[in-house]
């Protein structure tokens, strides 16, 4: 496999250094042959890019220090032999093109999209056509599938809950690999005696934000119909927190953990009025972690939570019940993810166990010793869902909750797992 085809552009300035934006970087299969992915998690570059492995080599040192005669030269170093500047100016060009790479072409493009996004009162269907059916005829019997299927809850309504719950842990993965987990958790919202009015969505930001919470208040697009935001409710966050809460919500635009979860409460509440969303992201605490700190000893996100909290206890009382939901995944292990070591029945054994314990905790409300236990492995298990966990747990406080399902995705390679559960807190 060549590492790139040829591309007709100008070329950059000699004294040149590329940065690499912060993208995804994962080993693939491409015609049975190694390969590398590279994805943007901000979903800003519109379509991922498969180079030859061996560029791994290279991307390193697209950190913005070096022009390409440095690249060079440290490759000559390191293997021995001289490779070809034009080799090097042709994957710099391309990643460049796909927007992989810090400079005019990405500003220019991020300007264009964050004025569109800006200007839209919908916030787009991004996913529709990738990781779920964009034809609704097409997308209902897709759903439909995942409660008939093996790993499903059946077709058939065994629990009829007498009113909504409080809450729902659901995954954010595609729905091919998760879509029976899915089911689990909206079976659960299925046969209601009362719809709730309102849901909030705690969704995983994988793009880094500045706030803990970061609000969109657009209506959502499914390919089913819209899924309204409550727009009051919105604001007067807005009004109590200030711009904060807002200014990141570009970030949503490319987010899927938010519109997954859309699309399975538009399958269940078909109506234009039957319930609105409080879509968010949480954003990572992973410094926290780092430092071995602890959310509840953070003013800033006491309040930020706190505060939310008394709005939708303010909110309930005058109009009727609230679901949170956290949108989640769980533990991400294999050279996917930057372990050194591929995914084998004994790793997918002990992640299993690691997940049961961790969501053993959750469902006993031991918000404290959920987040001690993710700050003593240091987050080995690179669990993404621990923002919105925590979240979810601050705002429903003391209760019980129990597994639905629970289940791994895993590469044929060995190369990635991916875990995810779904949960319920009557």
């Amino acid at each position: 496999m060549p590492i790139i085809p040829n591309v007709e552009k100008p070329n950059k300035a000699r004294d040149y250094k590329p940065r690499l934006r912060p993208v995804e970087i994962f080993p693939v299969k491409v015609e049975n042959q190694d390969a590398i992915c590279l994805r943007d998690p901000a979903r800003i570059s519109p379509q991922p890019l498969f180079l030859a492995s061996s560029v791994h080599l290279i991307l390193p040192l697209l950190d913005g220090r070096n022009d390409l005669r440095d690249i060079q030269l440290v490759l000559l170093r390191r293997l021995g032999r001289l490779i070809d500047y034009e080799i090097i100016e042709d994957l710099v060009e391309r990643l460049d093109e796909y927007l992989f790479l810090e400079g005019e072409s990405y500003d220019r493009y991020l300007l264009d999209l964050k004025t569109e996004f800006m200007e839209n009162p919908i916030r787009s269907a991004a996913m529709a056509g990738q990781s779920y059916q964009s034809d609704p005829v097409k997308l209902a019997d897709q759903i439909k599938d995942y409660y008939g299927h093996l790993a499903g809850p059946g077709l058939e309504d065994k629990i009829i809950p007498s009113k909504p719950p409080r809450g729902l842990i659901a995954p954010h993965i595609d729905f091919d690999r998760g879509g029976p987990c899915y089911a689990w958790s909206y079976r659960e919202l299925g046969n209601l005696s009362s719809d709730p009015k309102l849901v909030v969505i705690l969704g995983t930001a994988h793009s880094p934000v500045n706030s803990y919470l970061t609000l969109c208040d657009k209506d959502f697009e499914t390919p089913l119909g819209l899924v309204r935001c409550e727009q009051d409710l919105a604001q007067e966050l807005i009004n109590e927190l200030g711009p904060k809460i807002i200014a990141d919500n570009f970030i949503h635009r490319g987010e899927h953990s938010v519109e997954f979860q859309a699309v399975w409460l538009k399958s269940i509440f078909k109506g234009e009025d039957e319930i609105r969303i409080l879509p968010f992201l949480c954003g990572s605490l992973f410094p926290m972690i780092e430092q071995g700190g602890h959310p509840e000893h953070v003013e800033e996100y006491n309040d930020t939570l706190n505060t939310l909290k008394n709005l939708l206890d303010s909110w309930k009382e005058a109009n009727g019940p609230v679901i949170i939901i956290a949108s989640v995944d769980l533990s991400h292990v294999g050279p996917q993810f930057d372990h050194d070591f591929k995914v084998t029945e004994g790793v997918k054994r002990e992640v299993r166990e690691h997940d049961l314990d961790l969501l053993e905790k959750v469902s006993h409300s031991d918000q404290h010793g959920f987040f001690r236990q993710i700050v003593r492995e240091r987050d080995k298990y690179n669990v993404c869902g621990v923002a919105s966990i925590y979240a979810m747990m601050t705002l429903l406080g003391e209760t019980e909750g129990r597994i639905l399902s629970y289940d791994q995705w895993v590469e044929e390679d060995g190369n990635g797992l991916v875990s995810f559960a779904s949960l319920i807190f009557p």
